[in-house]
């Protein structure tokens, strides 16, 4: 697979949590997905519902570079919220097959994601 092919992947898929477009997020990741956050490990169902939670405060993603090597991308992009935490910068790693992605493995900064958690727990319905 062509550095361009890996490279449209990912931005495509960064894109679509930016843009909440959950139909192209469906079609991005595969069925056997293994994504991994803080040491946990989701399948694609656990992920997606992990993102989904996240769509009420998040505004955009905005890239800022990415990285391929052979089926390997690495997209460092700001998560743009309308919390207190404004843009938390996010680092992550995919693993791309058939254009579609396989592996994901998301770092950041947790402190930095505080605020939005606390705004996603305040904004839950009691």
């Amino acid at each position: 697979m062509s550095d361009s092919v890996v490279e449209a992947t990912a931005r495509s898929y960064i894109q679509a949590v930016g843009s909440h477009d959950l139909g192209a997020l469906e079609y991005l990741l595969q069925d056997d997905l293994t994504a991994t956050f803080a040491g946990a490990a989701f399948d694609k169902v656990a992920w997606t519902t992990a993102l989904k939670r996240l769509l009420p405060v998040l505004v955009r993603n905005e890239i800022r570079e990415v990285f391929t090597a052979g089926d390997r991308a690495c997209v460092v992009y700001d998560f743009v919220t309308d919390t207190a935490a404004g843009a938390v910068k996010c680092i992550e790693l995919l693993t791309i097959n058939a254009d579609r992605i396989r592996e994901i493995e998301l770092i950041l900064d947790r402190i930095d994601f505080a605020p939005v958690n606390k705004a996603l727990n305040e904004r839950l319905p009691r």
